[in-house]
């Protein structure tokens, strides 16, 4: 009994520090990060990630020219997030297979999670999920399957991306201005948040919000 009592103990501890080394809120401005380095606690999936200089400031840059349907993804490994909003500045610098960048929420492991994300070639901001390695874009409320929807981009130029999670409800918003919602089941606990880009996007990435 007493050996039982012991390993329940230490199990509950564990879930408790798994618990309070996740932060639900984050805030990241890569300023206090080494250049040519990644933040503390965060994990490169696929690409190369690593935070440089765009100007005065410091921004995480995806260099690799990946190709195909390769997704460069980077992860915040303390986040934990399930409502609230995420959103990220981003400029897209390259890329001619594709181009542009997007947000991960609810990321569960590399073969599932929800992305949004914006692409000056095809000037387009699509959500998506991605489940068990399948990716599969998002229909939208009240308008049906439209592959996102048309948003004024440019590459080279700083632009904003969020996305508010209540349920199952998804709203997206593209330089302030709301663009569609969508409606999706497949993951409803909270998960990690990431960047993500596709193929040979070469990308960079600023001002990382994360509000429960």
């Amino acid at each position: 009994m007493k050996k039982n009592n012991l390993r329940q103990g230490i199990l509950l501890a564990f879930a408790a520090l798994s618990v309070a080394w996740q932060v639900p809120g984050l805030q990241e401005s890569f300023e206090a990060v080494l250049v040519g380095k990644l933040p503390a606690e965060w994990s490169a999936v696929f690409g190369t990630w690593a935070v440089t200089t765009d100007g005065a400031n410091k921004v995480l840059y995806q260099t690799a020219k990946s190709r195909g349907s390769q997704f460069n993804r980077v992860v915040a490994d303390r986040s934990a997030f399930q409502n609230g909003s995420v959103a990220v500045r981003l400029k897209a610098m390259a890329g001619s297979e594709d181009r542009g960048g997007g947000l991960m929420w609810r990321y569960r492991d590399a073969n599932n999670y929800y992305v949004v994300r914006a692409n000056p070639l095809e000037k387009n901001v699509v959500a998506y999920k991605v489940q068990q390695g399948r990716r599969t874009d998002l229909p939208l409320v009240g308008r049906g399957k439209t592959y996102g929807l048309h948003a004024p981009m440019a590459s080279n130029r700083w632009h904003t991306l969020k996305v508010t999670a209540q349920g199952n409800l998804f709203t997206v918003f593209w330089d302030g201005k709301q663009l569609y919602q969508v409606r999706d089941d497949a993951f409803t606990a909270a998960g990690k948040v990431g960047l993500w880009s596709k193929a040979d996007s070469q990308t960079m990435f600023d001002d990382l919000a994360v509000t429960p």
